[in-house]
């Protein structure tokens, strides 16, 4: 179940590619921002290409992204301390809050693989 707008929920993945979802009362503008060569420590990564568009409130792939970032901030025991390669960095914020957590590698491929598949339309 989404948050009553507005919200935000920003995800930059392991290799800072970042993926934004913010919502207002008529939808949820989402972008994927990709890492380019230029930006990447091995200069050739290259998160492939951006995306910019704007969803329905109610669409059920909003509702999984926010079930899986609930349970990633619920589950403790895979956050960390400070930002590591590969780690994931959440920023939630709902109304007035807002919240900020990072969580180990291992903990993140799941939300990730559902990132890349049904936002990004990659079967990779």
């Amino acid at each position: 179940m989404t948050p009553t707008p507005p919200w935000t929920l920003v995800y930059a993945d392991g290799s800072a590619n970042v993926f934004r979802f913010q919502a207002d009362r008529v939808g949820v503008r989402f972008t994927y921002e990709p890492i380019r060569p230029e930006q990447s420590s091995t200069g050739t990564y290259s998160g492939g290409a951006p995306i910019e568009q704007l969803m329905a409130g109610d669409d059920p792939r909003l509702a999984a992204v926010w079930e899986q970032a609930l349970a990633l901030e619920a589950d403790t025991e895979h956050h960390a301390d400070e930002r590591n390669k590969g780690d994931g960095a959440f920023t939630l914020t709902t109304g007035e809050q807002r919240r900020r957590f990072l969580v180990v590698r291992a903990a993140t491929r799941t939300f990730e693989a559902y990132l890349r598949h049904e936002l990004r339309g990659l079967d990779e």
